[in-house]
């Protein structure tokens, strides 16, 4: 049974510089997340872990153990490793992705806490997507919680000459859209791009997570009506603990049948 269970598992990425504990453990964090390895039953034993992913016994254990100090599994002497429930297992993903979807007045209570705010060279990674994007920009950094569960991590980037107005007092009340739109800079489209990317050690400090875990980041780049950016933003989320939803209909044109989003963005302004 548990010889079989390990070859269900994913696969390890050899020669990606990622050492192999860290593989072996998140492939089996993975599973103790969705479900592939259910509360109370036994993971692999070390020997087919071993077997499994061809590496030493010390590389397994270590992964076991990491495991076993944040709470996801029990090692029994004698009897092998088992499944924990997750800690705080009352809150999902589906949960977070309700919550920050909902209307304001019938929201439950989130925390958002204004992380840093400062003046900052434009990073490259902007002035590639958007030549036009000032030369300087205000960053602000923001963390989302819920019952002291950070979820989400945001950094937004403002040009600078829009962002004059923008104090701390009033970053600490409103979000960055909504601060602009207070100002009379009105937002009126956005373009979003999505990926995977490796958690760095800031991200990975204030979401309290491993350096170099997976992270779900959105890129998100909001424009004026006259098409001048007036915000960048990159939004990161580990993948177990919040999901971003949309709505998509069918739509039958000459072409056949295609999908059209219902909104324009399911992520609300106000993060």
């Amino acid at each position: 049974m548990r010889y079989k269970q390990a070859k269900e598992l994913g696969d390890m990425a050899r020669g990606r510089g990622i050492c192999y504990y860290h593989q072996v453990y998140t492939i089996l964090l993975r599973a103790l997340t969705d479900g592939t390895i259910a509360a109370g039953t036994a993971l692999p034993s070390e020997s087919a872990l071993m077997e499994r992913y061809q590496v030493s016994r010390n590389t397994v254990r270590r992964a076991l153990r990491r495991l076993e100090d944040e709470k996801r599994i029990i090692c029994r002497r004698g009897s092998g490793s088992y499944a924990r429930s997750p800690p705080n297992a009352e809150i999902s993903a589906d949960l977070l992705a309700d919550i920050v979807q909902t209307d304001d007045a019938h929201r439950p209570k989130t925390v958002g806490r204004l992380l840093r705010v400062q003046q900052v060279d434009t990073p490259e990674f902007i002035k590639r997507r958007e030549p036009r994007f000032a030369a300087t920009s205000l960053m602000v950094q923001r963390l989302l919680s819920y019952k002291s569960v950070p979820f989400l991590y945001t950094t937004s980037y403002v040009p600078g000459q829009l962002a004059a107005r923008l104090t701390r007092s009033l970053l600490s009340r409103q979000a960055v859209l909504i601060a602009l739109d207070l100002q009379g800079i009105k937002p009126f489209s956005a373009e979003q791009i999505t990926s995977a990317v490796a958690a760095d050690a800031v991200a990975a400090r204030h979401l309290d997570i491993e350096p170099a875990s997976v992270l779900m980041s959105i890129h998100r780049l909001v424009r004026d009506g006259e098409g001048k950016a007036v915000e960048y933003q990159v939004m990161q989320y580990p993948p177990d603990r919040f999901v971003i939803r949309e709505r998509v209909l069918i739509e039958r044109s000459d072409t056949g049948l295609q999908w059209s989003k219902s909104k324009a963005s399911q992520i609300p302004a106000w993060l």
